[in-house]
């Protein structure tokens, strides 16, 4: 019989100037078998935490460690218990908020009603074989799309061998990826020419984002993150990362080198600086009762339309920064510097998914090869009409 235990809480109370939580742990009896009891456990004097948000967290972390080590030492727990109980709540406090939001989100699209009555230590690679082939055939999914959803069940796996809830060898490593699986969809970038159009029909606030998200090559939440001290006037700071309402560290540490500021870029800061004033407690782009901006909504209402205009699609706020790696790369730039203005921490990623060749650069290198040649045949001639007249 698989266990079927969901993830405890914990009833949080407070007595006699302290705080505890209350929950059930298993005990055995005398004869082998085991029950479960309530108990009780002392998080710390009133006095100790500065308001209820820090008992609550308190909680969460012993509650995090209870259900950890019931699920760990349970061999019938089955998949679905685990991830419930311990996975997603190990998650929500270790990763960032966009990772767990993303873990839990495929988990229950995908995963949890395909393998989640399946025992965690009875898993095996045909079962993730199977489920990923299964997944590919009920949804129009791409490559990359299977390839989280693997990625996601193996880092299951791998957060239950380090709790010692799972011993072995990965099943999910070996699956395969369905060969029907459809290609993804080519990511684009936007160039130069694309910019200064942009540039010359948005006011002056989607200005100001354009500017600095396709000439800094700053990600979605790096801008939304961006306080006005992080901007000395030939530099941008990177100090922190805003998915929704939650404010994170940047993603790697790389990614907390700062970025040159162009004079072009400069110049249009300054502009946005007077028109709205700036503080050190201000963020640079902020939306209604100076709260950071909420940029889906903002392109939807701003942005789209002035593009529409114009004649110019709409990729996405990431097509800025690969288009200032593939115009970087054009210009002349090397790999690793691309990759360092970008704040990759492997050069791979730089090369492999932002570097775009545009079509006029491949249109002028045809070109020059055209020219190559037209000079051999002209120094050819030449030559056979010297050796001619010899």
């Amino acid at each position: 019989m698989k266990s079927s235990l969901r993830y405890q809480e914990g009833h949080l109370y407070e007595h006699h100037g302290a705080w505890y939580v209350r929950y059930r742990r298993k005990v055995r009896r005398e004869d082998g078998s085991s029950t479960w009891k309530r108990t009780a456990r002392r998080l710390g004097r009133s006095c100790d935490f500065t308001n209820r948000f820090d008992v609550r967290r308190c909680r969460a972390e012993l509650m995090l460690v209870v259900n950890r080590d019931w699920l760990s030492a349970d061999s019938r727990t089955t998949i679905a218990a685990f991830v419930d109980g311990a996975f997603l709540p190990w998650a929500r406090e270790e990763r960032r908020a966009s990772t767990s939001h993303g873990y839990q989100a495929i988990w229950r699209t995908y995963l949890r009603d395909r393998v989640g009555n399946i025992g965690l230590r009875e898993f095996r690679t045909v079962d993730a074989n199977r489920t990923l082939a299964a997944i590919a055939h009920d949804r129009d999914l791409s490559r990359n799309t299977l390839r989280r959803i693997k990625s996601v069940l193996s880092t299951i796996f791998i957060y239950a061998k380090n709790v010692g809830a799972f011993d072995g060898a990965n099943p999910v490593t070996g699956a395969f990826i369905p060969k029907n699986a459809r290609d993804p969809k080519e990511t684009r970038a936007y160039d130069l020419a694309q910019v200064a159009q942009m540039l010359e029909v948005l006011p002056l606030l989607a200005k100001a984002l354009v500017a600095t998200a396709a000439f800094a090559g700053l990600r979605h939440g790096e801008l939304r993150g961006l306080h006005w001290t992080d901007f000395t006037g030939n530099k941008l700071s990177i100090r922190r990362s805003m998915w929704n309402s939650v404010v994170n560290p940047p993603k790697t540490r790389a990614s907390c080198n700062a970025v040159p500021v162009i004079g072009q870029l400069a110049e249009i800061l300054e502009e946005y600086r007077k028109s709205v004033g700036s503080s050190e407690s201000r963020m640079l782009f902020q939306g209604g009762g100076g709260l950071p901006i909420n940029l889906d909504a903002y392109t939807r209402r701003v942005v789209l339309p002035a593009l529409k205009k114009i004649g110019i699609p709409w990729y996405g706020w990431h097509a800025f920064r690969r288009g200032l790696a593939s115009n970087l790369y054009a210009l002349g730039a090397q790999d690793k510097i691309v990759q360092r203005i970008l704040r990759h921490s492997r050069p791979h990623v730089t090369r492999d998914c932002y570097i775009k060749v545009f079509d006029h650069t491949v249109l002028q290198a045809m070109q020059k090869l055209e020219a190559a040649l037209e000079r051999m045949d002209r120094n050819l001639y030449q030559l056979r009409f010297e050796f001619a007249q010899t």
